[in-house]
């Protein structure tokens, strides 16, 4: 029996339209309410205009294909797939229910549609304003799919074994008992650890009162499965430290650092050389994390905005940010020019000027086909951000003076305005390298940096901090990453 669930308003949901391509196969999609499109700052009287695709059905053959979209206004990736690489999941075979039974026609209608939703197997999401696809607690098989393959559709079917498709390269299949298998054990493991949480809860309860009797106290009963072990120790804080104890130890250490510098300060500086070391390789991990998913150039910028230390490894030399999103074509960084660098930085030593253009990881740097044989031309998004780049600099050397009065910042030269271009990723094959370097080492105005290799210079930082014995110096550790 199909659940119950909530009654969609379109005011507040969006509404449904429905498409029949030809007989007995449609297309659904999703037109976004208003609250939505004046979240992202988009018209509301052109929702029409922004209509994306949620579903395919077709009745003949049995399947029904499910585009995945994020279907929440204030969020940067609205209206775009919600996973990384996965585009679509096909659902094969008996688990799609139409209308009026087995032998009934695909729905035509946003309620037709409703009802086929409500009828989909357990794990998915079944409620449209909220995005389709798989329900929070199992988007661990998108991630296991994304990252054992470049496929861009998972289809669950009983007809074919679990792994990518041999002839098209676009399809992972998972056969429905694995599928079924991994969300029963998903489903097992939030047992097990609530299971754990509610034995730590109760030993703990009984050990405060045991003490204060006298009497003595106990351990958590653990069980005998593995996960259920571990999940007992995280939840007594044997594992890690919880987020209080974090900001207890934080506190202590702040109000303590003068007097344990006095004291002990080889200890204290191990200790700050541990913290610095661990910050950075969870920065490191969150970029690879980063470089896996489509992100928009919004969320890069602001990744770079909360790290500007990466920007002073694009350059090499020392630098502080004066200005992300500044206006360097009108009277103020802060106004509304129509000349927007990312980021607007200067050397620290002297207080030369740069310009930091961010794109995304998947901008294209080279033009597919050879211009010649084992040439490759730079491609328009590469070409074009580099003019994009020397234009803003153009007007900003133009207007740095006024901005410097308008805005009091004196200490801004502008002696050669260097320009920085983070885009893309290092292409693959030799010829297609060789084109490249020989591009950007030619680019002499503007300095183009690949993320990739960015995050090779964490790495290698990381490698120097750890080193022990004769390390390598920074300088020459930058000058490896640059070469």
């Amino acid at each position: 029996m199909a659940l119950s669930f909530r009654q969609h308003d379109p005011v507040r949901d969006g509404v449904l339209e429905v498409e029949e391509h030809h007989p007995n196969f449609v297309e659904v999609y999703f037109v976004p309410p208003e609250h939505s499109l004046l979240a992202a700052s988009l018209d509301p009287t052109q929702a029409k205009s922004y209509r994306t695709k949620l579903l395919d059905i077709n009745g003949q053959h049995r399947f029904l294909t499910i585009h995945p979209i994020s279907t929440f206004g204030d969020k940067s990736d609205f209206l775009k797939p919600k996973y990384g690489r996965i585009e679509r999941i096909t659902l094969d075979g008996t688990d799609i229910v139409f209308p009026g039974g087995d032998d009934g026609g695909v729905p035509t209608t946003p309620e037709g549609v409703l009802e086929v939703l409500e009828e989909l197997p357990p794990a998915f999401t079944k409620d449209y304003a909220y995005g389709l696809g798989l329900a929070k607690p199992y988007r661990f098989i998108i991630d296991a799919v994304e990252e054992l393959s470049d496929c861009t559709e998972i289809v669950i079917t009983s007809d074919h074994p679990t792994g990518p498709d041999q002839q098209n390269s676009q399809f992972f299949y998972i056969a429905k008992k694995d599928f079924e298998q991994a969300r029963r054990a998903m489903n097992s493991i939030d047992s097990l650890s609530q299971s754990a949480v509610r034995a730590v809860k109760e030993t703990t309860a009984y050990n405060i009162l045991a003490e204060r009797l006298g009497m003595p106290t106990q351990n958590p009963k653990a069980g005998r499965h593995p996960y259920r072990k571990l999940f007992t120790a995280v939840a007594q804080g044997q594992e890690e430290l919880s987020e209080e104890d974090q900001n207890a130890v934080i506190r202590a250490l702040s109000s303590h650092a003068a007097s344990i510098a006095e004291v002990q300060p080889e200890k204290l500086a191990k200790l700050r050389g541990d913290i610095e070391l661990v910050t950075l390789e969870a920065l490191i991990k969150r970029y690879e994390e980063m470089l896996g998913e489509k992100l928009v150039e919004g969320r890069w910028q602001a990744f770079f905005n909360e790290n500007p230390f990466i920007l002073n490894m694009a350059f090499g030399y020392p630098v502080i940010k004066v200005r992300d999103q500044a206006s360097v074509g009108g009277r103020k960084l802060s106004g509304d020019g129509e000349k927007i660098t990312d980021f607007l930085v200067k050397n620290s030593l002297t207080n030369n000027t740069a310009i930091f253009e961010i794109k995304t990881p998947q901008t294209a740097i080279l033009n597919k086909t050879p211009f010649r044989e084992g040439v490759f031309t730079p491609s328009a998004d590469l070409s074009g951000s580099i003019n994009q780049a020397l234009d803003q600099k153009y007007h900003f050397q133009k207007q740095v003076a006024q901005i410097k009065d308008n805005t009091r910042l004196y200490d801004l030269e502008s002696y050669a305005v260097h320009c920085c271009l983070v885009i893309g990723k290092t292409p693959e094959g030799d010829d297609q390298k060789k084109s490249f370097e020989l591009f950007r080492r030619n680019s002499k105005d503007v300095e183009v940096v690949t993320f990739d290799e960015l995050l090779e210079k964490l790495k290698q930082l990381s490698v120097f901090l750890r080193a022990t014995e004769e390390p390598a110096t920074l300088q020459e550790l930058k000058g490896d990453a640059n070469g």
